[in-house]
Order: C-alpha cells, then structure tokens, then sequence
C-alpha cells in the first residue's frame, strides 16, 4: 500500500514536536537519534523516491533497532506508532513539495542545551546523507555541481563538533546552518524531482 503524499491523521505541529518522537525511541530503546530518522526520510523523499506503508514502517523499525513497533503510544491522547509514522511520512513529503517552503528539520528546540541540538543537527545531516545514498545510489555522481557541493558540504556538517558554550555566537551560528541545511535539502528536493514534461508518455 502506497503511502499518501498528505495524510497526517493528526496536526502537523504535533508531527513535528521533537519530545514526541523522544518518546518514540525511548519507547522502543532506540539505538539511534530521533533526528536522523526525519534526516533519512528526507534524503529518500529528496533523491526521488517514494515509500509503500510497509517499506517506510520497516526502515523506522530497522532506524529503532527493533523488530515490530509497538501497537500503543506512549502517553494518553498521543497517536500510535504507526498513525504518528504515516502522518510524518505525509507531512513531510508535502513540505517538501511545498511552494511556500515550510520544510523544516525535526529538531530540539529552546530551551534545549546548544550542544544538545548541534548533536541533533549533525544526526539529521547523517540520516539525510545516508538516505539520499540509498535512494539515488552511483546516481549521486551524476548530479549537478551545486548538489555535489551541497553533499560534501552536508558530509562537513554531518561531522560538526559539540560546543558546550550555549553563546550568542554559537547560537547564531546554527541558526545559519540550519537554515543552510534546509535551503540546501529544498535544492536537492527540486533537482531529483522534477515533474515530467507536458505531454510525456511511459512506454
């Protein structure tokens, strides 16, 4: 079953709350970050691919380091696993294709330590960077200077140092880059998914 491109099943604001998706992993003793799992399928939606129900639910479980998700959320009033996946997965693509380009990175935001989200910054860049890999594959070599450039770019982010000094500086700073990140994922987005020419038929 094919997933839809914008079918949240709950409010986009709530899809995009990172302690929900904090909950998530712990929920499940989730070897990995919650940021990098957005970072993944963001790099999948980017490089032009686009995931049945049971391959995006298989790629969370295998992100979560487990076999099944569980059927229950984690706290009252909050959506399942899979409801919260199917939603996330459709608000995503549909941010991405946005003309307004309200695309944003799942991230902690204020009042969370600066080294807690250049952490969460460098893992969403990583699950992007490895997403983008499994989905446009040797495709990569192919791609426009300015996307090549943007990846290396993006392979410098992925390896950011922690600062523990929560300054104006610091914080200017990854306000740039995130927003360099973002810019950059809409650039890439654009190249692998152009629409096809008016009158083209498949043979």
């Amino acid at each position: 079953m094919a997933l839809p491109d914008d079918d949240t099943g709950t409010e986009s604001d709530e899809l995009f709350d990172f302690d929900l998706w904090a909950d998530l992993h712990r929920n499940h003793s989730a070897i990995n970050h919650p940021s990098e799992l957005h970072g993944l399928l963001s790099g999948q939606l980017s490089a032009g691919e686009r995931l049945s129900s049971e391959r995006w639910e298989h790629l969370a479980c295998e992100h979560l380091g487990a076999e099944t998700l569980q059927e229950q959320s984690g706290r009252e009033g909050q959506p399942s696993p899979k409801a919260l996946l199917h939603g996330f997965y459709g608000r995503t693509l549909a941010a991405l294709q946005s003309e307004s380009m309200d695309f944003r990175l799942l991230l902690p935001l204020d009042p969370a330590p600066l080294s807690q989200r250049l952490e969460a910054l460098g893992a969403w860049v990583r699950g992007f960077l490895e997403g983008m890999a499994r989905a446009a594959g040797e495709g990569l070599n192919e791609a426009p200077q300015d996307v090549r450039e943007l990846i290396r770019d993006f392979v410098a982010i992925s390896q950011i140092e922690i600062d523990e000094d929560d300054s104006e500086d610091g914080e200017k700073e990854l306000a740039e880059v995130m927003e360099y990140v973002r810019i950059g994922v809409l650039t890439v987005f654009a190249e692998f998914n152009r629409p096809a020419p008016e009158g083209a038929t498949l043979h």
